[in-house]
């Protein structure tokens, strides 16, 4: 489903309902926190849901990092959102060894440190997220590894053209589609209503592919 068309669904129910119509700039920023609303419904699941884990996957990336000898991970993807994991690799007798750094709290980082029953090494660290995508490592050292992360979506653009000062005319060229699987489309559409007071179900959107059939829909996009 192209933004047009998810566009043109969102206007027929916010006028449905409403008896209005909204900007294409306000319907950018609506499907937008629609679209994020719908990220924070399944972020908390990723870890314990399969389906949640396959929703969210048009949004996994990877980083591969060498540290300085301070320790310090700094992903430099802007659109980082929640980290996944971060694990480090290193050679043991030709052999590539991989292990996964748990993050602790800073409440418990220097008992961690300090621990003789599970010492902290340069090949068994533990790892501390001291500001927005950036993790420090302990004990400090050079260390090679991989950050996996949830970016943010990309924001939704509608590129047009105007033709006769008034005509609106869809340019995909200039577009920013979303990035969710199609079958993800239709909640992300919900969501956005609901930012606009209107609460459906999945069931719900039906109507608009009747009104569109019975060719009693008028495409409209405002400036």
């Amino acid at each position: 489903m192209t933004l047009q068309d998810i566009f043109n669904e969102l206007n027929f129910y916010i006028n449905k309902f409403t008896g209005s119509f909204y900007t294409i700039p306000e319907l950018e920023n609506i499907l937008d926190i629609g679209q994020m609303g719908l990220y924070s419904d399944h972020k908390p699941k990723y870890a314990t849901s399969q389906l949640s884990k396959e929703i969210l996957s048009p949004f996994r990336s990877t980083y591969n990092f060498t540290t300085q000898v301070s320790g310090y991970v700094i992903v430099p993807d802007t659109t980082y959102l929640d980290l996944l994991d971060l694990q480090i690799f290193f050679q043991v007798s030709n052999r590539e060894i991989y292990y996964p750094v748990p993050m602790v709290n800073e409440d418990v980082r220097a008992d961690r440190l300090n621990s003789q029953e599970d010492p902290v090494t340069i090949t068994s660290p533990i790892g501390e997220q001291t500001a927005p995508r950036t993790f420090r490592l302990y004990p400090t050292g050079t260390y090679n590894g991989t950050v996996t992360y949830l970016r943010r979506p990309v924001k939704p653009v509608f590129g047009y053209t105007v033709i006769s000062g008034r005509v609106i005319v869809y340019d995909p060229n200039t577009s920013t589609q979303l990035e969710w699987r199609d079958t993800e489309i239709p909640s992300v559409i919900i969501k956005s209503l609901e930012v606009v007071g209107i609460n459906l179900r999945a069931d719900d959107l039906s109507a608009f592919a009747a009104a569109k059939a019975q060719g009693n829909y008028l495409n409209v996009n405002r400036l």
